[in-house]
């Protein structure tokens, strides 16, 4: 696993790829030809002051590195996260991250 980190490689992944809410987080998924999946985090400035975002970072990471081995492969993936997510449950967290797998 790796992480999306141009701008370009998010804006390909929200404008190309299929848009999923679930209860947390929402989720855009572009499926690729060969490589291996990538990640990128984004966090909404509405869902707080730094402190705030870089904890729903820290939380989103996390839920990802446990579930590693369930994420799909060959995929790019954006997870935006707002104030849902700092809100929630970190069980909560990783249910949304283990339906990913799909």
């Amino acid at each position: 696993m790796e992480t999306l980190r141009k701008s370009r490689h998010f804006k390909r992944v929200a404008e190309g790829g299929s848009r999923e809410k679930l209860e947390t987080i929402t989720v855009c998924r572009l499926p690729k030809q060969e490589g291996i999946t990538r990640i990128g985090i984004s966090v909404s400035g509405k869902a707080g002051g730094s402190v705030e975002r870089n904890r729903i970072k820290r939380r989103l990471r996390e839920a990802l590195r446990k579930n590693a081995s369930l994420l799909p492969e060959k995929e790019d993936i954006v997870i935006i996260a707002g104030r849902k997510c700092l809100e929630a449950d970190f069980s909560e967290i990783e249910k949304d991250i283990r339906r990913l797998r799909r």
